[in-house]
C-alpha cells in the first residue's frame, strides 16, 4: 500500500478512482507481493475504517477467505503489477480477481 501510494502521489492520475480501499502485503524489489501475518484482523480493522475493497496478498488468501467481514471485497494481488491492473479495473466498473 504504501508503493502504490507513492505512485498516486507521483502520477496525476487517482488510482483509486473515489473507492475506499485498504491493503496490506510485502513487496520485493521485482514488484513481487509477500505475504504477511495477522491478515483477517486487519481485514477487520479495514472495514469498520470504511475500507469497500482490500488488496489481498495471494499467499494470504487462504486464510483471508475463512472470515471476509460484510461488504468488504477481498482483490487477489500477487505483483504490483496485479494491484494496479485491479485498481484499473475497479475504476472502469468491473471485478478485478478475488480471493
Amino acid at each position: 500500500m504504501f508503493t502504490l501510494g507513492i505512485i498516486d502521489k507521483l502520477t496525476d492520475d487517482d488510482l483509486t478512482g473515489g473507492h475506499f480501499i485498504a491493503g496490506t502485503g510485502t513487496i520485493d524489489p521485482d514488484g513481487t507481493v509477500g505475504p504477511i501475518g495477522g491478515v483477517q484482523l486487519k481485514l477487520i480493522t479495514a472495514r469498520e475504517a470504511g475500507a469497500t475493497t482490500f488488496l489481498v496478498p495471494a499467499d494470504n488468501c487462504a486464510e483471508a477467505i475463512t472470515q471476509i467481514p460484510d461488504g468488504l471485497q477481498l482483490v487477489k494481488v500477487a505483483s504490483l503489477n496485479d494491484a494496479m491492473t485491479a485498481l484499473d479495473t475497479l475504476k472502469a466498473g468491473g471485478t478485478p480477481p478475488s480471493c
